[in-house]
């Protein structure tokens, strides 16, 4: 469990930006969003003369991340691996336990929160994507499959033409408007984790506002009572798998217009963020 460590603004921005140079400058030695990420922002802490992981667990860590880039297994069907190595840090610093998890399940939502808001929504908001294959295509409008040889050589020849696009060839974490995506995630992350270690370990775990009354022990005999009400009045379909209309749905209106049509629910409270 890390204690808390009291960082000021001057040295949050000094560590957000050596992680976004970092990752960059790490491309060519890892080659891969998710293991880049994960270095860029252990270095970038480590700097400061903070460290996050052990240099063995880091390295035992970046053996790991290699599998999830390119979505998972380089495939680019899966999340961006700067996204899952970053949430995976976040996670770590946040620190809840298996034994805090018995004592209260609703505890596995803290991390899932801070993730949302700081990564997910971000990337979703900036890139109109999380996943690799749409995220490549929405930034640079090519997909390359990693696993075929030819592709491997046309998305070298596009790095090649296009230096500030990609993050082995680039010198500079910020080209114009565009940013090499474990450049972005690292230097989120890292906003987020300085925000985090600023904290006690006791309010890194608190539940957010709008799931302190979501307890599982008092919900689960509630809801086996108006299961059973609604099995005696025929209401619901539980084999029924996602119907082509709520997945139109989501196509066309997105998590925003979901997320309005539902019938109940009370909405996580935005966060501010800092400019950068």
């Amino acid at each position: 469990m890390i204690p808390k460590i009291a960082i000021s603004e001057a040295k949050k921005a000094r560590i957000i930006d050596k992680a976004g140079h970092l990752g960059v400058g790490l491309g060519a030695k890892y080659g891969g969003c998710a293991p880049i990420t994960f270095a860029a922002i252990c270095e970038a802490f480590e700097s400061e003369g903070i460290e996050l992981f052990s240099p063995e667990t880091k390295e035992t860590m970046i053996q790991g991340m290699l599998g999830l880039h390119g979505g998972v297994g380089m495939t680019g069907v899966g999340t961006c691996g700067a996204i899952t190595s970053s949430a995976f840090i976040i996670s770590c610093v946040i620190g809840v336990t298996t034994e805090d998890l018995q004592k209260d399940p609703r505890l596995n939502s803290v991390s899932a929160v801070t993730v949302v808001e700081d990564i997910m929504d971000r990337f979703e908001e900036t890139y109109g994507a999380t996943d690799c294959l749409r995220l490549r295509y929405n930034r640079v409008q090519r997909t390359f499959d990693f696993l075929d040889p030819d592709a491997t050589v046309w998305e070298v020849i596009f790095a090649a033409s296009q230096p500030n696009k990609c993050g082995m060839f680039a010198n500079c974490y910020k080209c114009g408007s565009d940013q090499v995506m474990p450049a972005v995630g690292a230097m989120w992350a890292a906003e987020s984790i300085c925000d985090l270690l600023n904290k006690t370990p006791a309010e890194r775990k608190k539940l957010p506002a709008h799931l302190q009354g979501y307890n599982f022990q008092d919900l689960i005999p509630k809801a086996q009572k108006v299961a059973a009400f609604l099995k005696e009045l025929g209401i619901g379909q539980p084999e029924q798998k996602i119907s082509w209309r709520e997945y139109r749905k989501f196509k066309l209106a997105g998590k925003k217009g979901v997320e309005e049509s539902r019938p109940c629910g009370v909405d996580a409270p935005g966060k501010k963020r800092s400019k950068k």
